[in-house]
C-alpha cells in the first residue's frame, strides 16, 4: 500500500524562509534594487548582475536566462532536488541520511561575512588553496578530467603538458558533499577559513559542505604560480546547474580585477592575445600553441564570461603591442560581449581591438577540437575586413565603435573624429584603412556624414596624431606563425 502524499503549506514555508536569506546563503551577493534586490545568477554564466530577487514578493526572476520561482523552486534549482527533497531542506527532516539545508541560522545580505574574509591573511589564503588543488590535482583527479576533455570536448590537454613540464591544469572535484571540506580539515584549515575561502558553505544545521562538486576544476593562478581561486565547469549534466562556479569575493581573489590564464610564460613582442569566454576555450588555445610550436607567440585570457571590467581590459592590453582579439562564442552573448568589449577598450581606454567572429553556434574549442591544432591558423589570420559562415573571420570592427560611441556622444561628429583618429593612428596602414572606411560607413548610415563632413573631420584628427605605425601582422600561411 502507497504512503499518503504529505500535504505541504507552501506559503507557510515561504513565510518562515525568506526568499533573500535562502539567496545569499547559497553563495550569491545581493544588492539592494528598487523593491527588491539583484544579484549574480547562479543558473547560468552571469558576469552582471541579471537576478532579481523580491522584486515581486517570494519570486526570483533572472533576465538573463528566464530561471524563476518562489524559495521552493530556488532550493530544488540549486541542489537538484525534488519538490519535496526541498522542502525537507528547508523545514528540516531529522529522517533524511544527509542535512542538505543551504539557509543559515542568521540572515545576511552577503554569503560571506567581511570580518570573516578580511580576518584571513592572504599568505594564509595562498596556502589553503594549494593545498585545495593538490586534493583536487591527484593523479587520478587529473587523470578524469584530461580524459573527459579528451573524450567529451575533443581537447587533448598533452602537449600543453609536455610543453610545461608536467604542469597540472585541470582537476576534478568528486561528487561527495564534504570530501575537501574534511581533507583540508585534517590538514588543519578552521571552518572560518574554509568559509572565507569560498571552499565550503554552512548548512542550517550548522554542518559545512563542500561548494564544488561534480566538476572540473581549473586554477586561477598568477605569474608565480599562486593560486587565487577556482573555476568549477559542471559535469553532471543536470539542466539546472550553473554550468561555471567562480569563487566569491576572498581575500585574494576580486573576479572584477583577476584574469583567467593557463599559463603565464614569456611573450614575444609580436605575441597575439585572444580573448576568449571560458577556462576550456582558453586550454584549447593554448593547447593547440603548443602542438603548432607557437607558444611564445600566442597568449590567450579570460574573465569567465562575456563582460569585463576597466581593470581587467587594461590587464589584457598591457600583455601586447597589438591589439587583443575577442574572439567569443558564436552566439547572441558572444555578439553582445564583443561589443561591451570594444566599448570599454576602445572608447574608455582609447585603445584598439580586433573582434574575431566565430561560425554560428561555435566557439573556440569546438573549432579547434573540429579542426585540430592547425586550426589556431583561423583565430590568428589577419583582418580581413569581410566575415564568412563557415570559418571564423577577423575584423577591425568600425562599425561596433561607432554604435558604442552614438549611445554616448555630445557631438557625434566631433567625438567619433577624435576617437578613430586616436585608435588608427595605433593601428598598422591597411587595419588602420579599414577601421577610417567601416567607421565613415557607419557614420553615413546613421546620418552623421552630411557632404563627408565625418570624413573631413577625421582627415584633420589624423594630422594630429603620429603616423601609422608599420604592420606587424604576418600572413596566416607564414611558417613561422604555425
Amino acid at each position: 500500500m502507497t504512503a499518503p502524499r504529505p500535504s505541504v503549506d507552501v506559503e507557510a514555508i515561504r513565510a518562515r524562509h525568506p526568499l533573500p536569506e535562502v539567496v545569499t546563503a547559497a553563495g550569491i551577493e545581493l544588492q539592494p534594487r528598487g523593491h527588491g534586490y539583484m544579484g549574480c545568477c547562479p543558473f547560468h554564466d552571469d558576469a552582471t548582475p541579471s537576478l532579481s530577487v523580491d522584486g515581486i514578493p517570494d519570486r526570483f526572476h533572472c533576465f538573463g536566462c528566464g530561471a524563476s520561482g518562489d524559495v521552493i523552486d530556488f532550493v530544488q534549482r540549486t541542489l537538484h532536488l525534488s519538490f519535496l527533497e526541498a522542502v525537507n531542506v528547508l523545514d528540516g527532516d531529522q529522517h533524511r541520511e544527509r542535512p542538505l539545508t543551504i539557509v543559515p541560522a542568521e540572515p545576511r545580505l552577503h554569503a560571506v561575512p567581511d570580518p570573516v574574509v578580511n580576518a584571513i591573511p592572504p599568505e594564509r589564503a595562498f596556502e589553503i588553496n594549494q593545498l585545495a588543488w593538490e586534493h583536487f590535482a591527484t593523479p587520478v583527479g587529473t587523470a578524469f578530467a584530461a580524459h573527459y576533455l579528451h573524450h567529451r570536448r575533443g581537447l587533448n590537454l598533452e602537449p600543453l603538458t609536455n610543453e610545461f613540464d608536467g604542469q597540472r591544469f585541470v582537476g576534478h572535484a568528486a561528487h561527495g558533499w564534504a570530501t575537501l571540506t574534511e581533507h583540508l580539515r585534517s590538514a588543519g584549515v578552521n571552518d572560518d577559513e574554509l568559509i572565507g575561502i569560498d571552499l565550503a558553505m554552512r548548512t542550517r544545521g550548522g554542518r559545512l559542505i563542500d561548494t564544488y562538486r561534480n566538476r572540473l576544476i581549473f586554477p586561477i593562478t598568477n605569474a608565480s604560480g599562486r593560486i587565487h581561486g577556482f573555476i568549477g565547469r559542471d559535469i553532471s549534466g543536470h539542466p539546472a546547474a550553473p554550468k561555471y562556479r567562480n569563487p566569491t569575493r576572498t581575500p585574494v581573489f576580486d573576479k572584477s580585477q583577476i584574469l583567467y590564464r593557463p599559463t603565464h610564460h614569456p611573450l614575444a613582442a609580436d605575441v597575439q592575445v585572444l580573448v576568449v569566454e571560458g577556462a576550456i576555450d582558453a586550454l584549447a588555445v593554448a593547447s593547440a600553441a603548443a602542438a603548432t610550436g607557437t607558444t611564445h607567440r600566442v597568449a590567450v585570457c579570460s574573465t569567465n564570461g562575456v563582460s569585463a571590467s576597466p581593470a581587467q581590459v587594461r590587464a589584457t592590453l598591457a600583455l601586447t603591442p597589438l591589439p587583443p582579439r575577442i574572439t567569443f562564442d558564436g552566439d547572441d552573448a558572444g555578439q553582445q560581449g564583443t561589443v561591451r568589449w570594444v566599448a570599454e577598450a576602445c572608447l574608455e581606454q582609447r585603445s584598439p581591438v580586433l573582434a574575431t567572429r566565430m561560425p554560428a553556434g561555435t566557439d573556440p574549442a569546438d573549432w579547434l577540437a573540429a579542426q585540430g591544432p592547425q586550426g589556431l591558423r583561423a583565430l590568428l589570420a589577419a583582418p580581413s575586413g569581410s566575415s564568412g559562415e563557415d570559418m571564423p573571420t577577423t575584423v577591425v570592427p568600425g562599425r561596433d565603435i561607432i554604435r558604442a560611441l552614438l549611445y554616448k556622444a555630445e557631438d557625434p561628429i566631433r567625438d567619433a573624429a577624435e576617437l578613430i583618429a586616436t585608435l588608427a593612428s595605433q593601428l598598422p596602414a591597411t587595419e588602420s584603412h579599414q577601421l577610417l572606411r567601416d567607421s565613415a560607413a557607419e557614420m553615413t548610415r546613421h546620418g552623421w556624414n552630411p557632404r563627408d563632413t565625418y570624413a573631413t573631420a577625421v582627415g584633420h584628427a589624423l594630422r594630429e596624431h603620429p603616423t601609422p605605425r608599420p604592420s606587424l601582422w604576418r600572413p596566416a600561411s607564414a611558417p613561422s606563425l604555425i
